[in-house]
């Protein structure tokens, strides 16, 4: 008899437990997780009280909205954002990330939120004047290591040296001593490290080729969420929301941007 109870009691103690598991996938349900590195302001950003903020954030929290959940913001450095996604450890990727070929044999990504080519901040003394300059032996690239600027460096220019750097901030730096020759990277970026190395570096703003824009980035074979995602996006464009956020975040920078490149500013346009 003490046997069978001792029995009846651990069956219903893993009952239990198996209980406590499932409501807790219940709850893990009800909210997504979305992973950005937060070092590229206006859109991935810290505020003034330590939380996430900027633009992709204000993004994420409409997204969440949009599916009915609550979000949670993941601070994660740009090269373990698509392994992070991958094992599961967060839901969706927005953090400024371009479409592009090489990652979507890795991750599905979402149609495209925002226009945003690359361009070029050069060593002034450099003899770079267009993209077809780049690929050549004595060219040597700076780029920060995952990005977009990176990718389009291996495919487009594999004569020329590729210097990788964990910081943006490392790799304009080695172009304004004139240690690398160029850096690849968005529009207000280069306009924004051109403005602080002036005397050092010139901007060449001609978009570069082979440029897809940016998309939000899910794990593969998710065809319904894909859908969902690509329906928010499509819904955004035209009923309110991405006036919002460029409103809130993207005001200033926008006049800034069109005023020193004569360019269209990129972010959230409607494409």
């Amino acid at each position: 008899m003490k046997k069978i109870l001792i029995m009846l009691a651990l069956t219903l103690f893993v009952f239990s437990c198996g209980q406590k598991q499932e409501k807790s996938k219940k709850v893990e349900s009800n909210k997504i997780i979305v992973g950005m590195e937060l070092e590229y302001p206006p859109f991935e950003t810290v505020g003034a009280d330590g939380k996430p903020d900027g633009a992709s954030v204000a993004l994420a929290q409409e997204l969440g909205k949009s599916l009915g959940k609550e979000v949670e913001i993941q601070n994660i450095s740009y090269p373990g954002l698509i392994p992070a996604l991958i094992s599961g450890k967060i839901d969706f990727i927005i953090s400024s990330m371009t479409i592009n070929e090489e990652r979507a044999k890795q991750v599905d990504f979402s149609i495209p939120y925002a226009e945003s080519p690359l361009v070029m901040l050069v060593y002034k003394d450099s003899k770079i004047q267009k993209s077809s300059d780049l690929n050549n032996e004595d060219v040597t690239i700076a780029v920060k290591t995952g990005t977009i600027g990176a990718l389009w460096a291996k495919a487009n220019a594999p004569k020329a040296k590729i210097n990788l750097f964990d910081k943006e901030s490392q790799a304009v730096l080695d172009v304004s001593q004139g240690k690398s020759q160029v850096f690849i990277y968005d529009p207000l970026s280069v306009a924004r490290h051109n403005e602080k190395y002036k005397e050092t570096t010139r901007t060449i703003m001609t978009p570069l080729e082979n440029v897809s824009g940016w998309g939000i980035a899910m794990r593969k074979n998710q065809p319904e969420l894909k859908a969902k995602v690509d329906a928010f996006i499509t819904k955004a464009k035209t009923d309110g929301t991405f006036d919002k956020i460029r409103e809130k975040y993207l005001k200033e920078k926008k006049e800034e941007f069109e005023k020193t490149t004569g360019m269209k500013f990129f972010f959230l346009r409607g494409i």
